[in-house]
């Protein structure tokens, strides 16, 4: 194979991206030569460059690291590392994902390498009960580990019978591998639909990602698409989307149709993707699109406790109260709290849950 080119450039800034170094770019600079790419995913990242260390020592030439510090466990993150190899082979490990570049002329190499992956095969996972936080880094589009609380929640005790069978639903369906589908949560604030996220998120076999609002808006932004092509096969969460999946006609934004296209168009058939979508306002305001039969998984609307339910959950929480009127878990769960008009900028859910950890 001939992939030499002529023209290089050369320098120390010209290997560099706008985060760390552009492997091709270091490709380039020590071969002379375009490369080959072989991409793989879905990997114990870590592992696998250990095993390739150790299995490659006399090939290596270089090694260079990128490293952030993680102060919540005082050590530095595995991040990306880079290996040039004197085969005319690089490689690029992450979290979870490995980058092979070469001139193909290694075949040996290249089988042993992929040797090496399939055995060090599957996603990290660093706790049980983690979510990724979708945030705006230096490169772009990144994920960051956001503790969840452990819950324990008897669906049976917490909400009206009716959801019992939705839940099963859900479960089932967010479970089943390579599966796309939108589920849409919503009713009044303090009703239970972000402690059913908490406990949802433990009973998901998939990683699962979280988006802000704001992330949301920009659904098709090539570096987001990016960053779900690295993470096919997952679970969403959009909490408080009402910006989001509002009616097209009194809404001029295009998050309902970029939504759309990632849970339902040619994007899902590769990406498989799942959403969950809460919010508080009514079903009516959200664009009837996303409602349509074989997009929809399920959608549920939580409400305040009908007095018998409510009456149920109040004593076995000990309160030994007499209840008399439908109420919401928030207003069973403190009933000596004083109702008070909530602010504009309150912050909810696992938001809330972020900045008090």
């Amino acid at each position: 194979m001939n992939n030499t080119a002529t023209g290089k450039a050369t320098g120390a800034p010209y290997v560099f991206d706008n985060w760390f170094v552009d492997e091709r770019r270091v490709y380039y600079s020590y071969f002379d030569t375009i490369p080959s790419i072989c991409d793989i995913y879905q990997l114990k990242g870590e592992k696998l460059y250990q095993a390739i260390r150790e299995e490659f020592p006399h090939l290596l030439l270089h090694e260079f690291q990128y490293r952030d510090y993680v102060h919540k466990g005082k050590k530095l993150d595995f991040g990306k590392t880079l290996l040039v190899f004197a085969n005319r082979c690089v490689l690029v490990c992450g979290e979870t994902y490995c980058n092979i570049l070469h001139d193909g002329g290694q075949p040996e190499f290249m089988d042993k390498v992929m040797a090496l992956a399939h055995v060090h095969k599957g996603r990290t996972q660093r706790k049980p009960l983690e979510i990724n936080l979708i945030s705006q880094g230096r490169s772009g589009f990144e994920l960051k580990g956001m503790e969840v609380k452990r819950t324990k929640l008897d669906v049976d005790l917490f909400y009206e019978d009716d959801f019992k069978e939705v839940d099963e639903l859900i479960r089932k369906r967010l479970n089943r591998k390579k599966d796309k589908g939108i589920v849409l949560l919503h009713g009044l604030p303090g009703t239970g639909k972000t402690s059913y996220l908490r406990y949802l998120v433990g009973k998901i076999r998939k990683p699962v990602l979280f988006l802000s609002p704001t992330i949301a808006a920009n659904l098709m932004d090539p570096g987001f698409i990016d960053l779900l092509v690295d993470n096919p096969d997952s679970v969403v969460i959009i909490e408080d989307a009402e910006n989001i999946i509002m009616d097209r006609k009194a809404n001029q934004s295009s998050a309902v149709s970029n939504l759309l296209n990632i849970s339902d168009g040619l994007l899902s058939d590769f990406l498989n993707v799942q959403l969950i979508c809460t919010f508080n306002s009514e079903l009516t305001w959200i664009d009837a699109a996303l409602l349509r039969k074989g997009r929809l998984i399920a959608q549920y609307e939580f409400g305040r406790l009908g007095v018998a339910k409510a009456q149920r959950l109040s004593d076995h929480l000990g309160f030994g109260r007499t209840i008399t009127k439908p109420m919401t878990l928030a207003e069973i769960g403190q009933p000596h709290d004083t109702p008070r008009k909530e602010k504009n900028n309150i912050i909810t859910g696992f938001r809330r849950e972020a900045i008090e950890n």
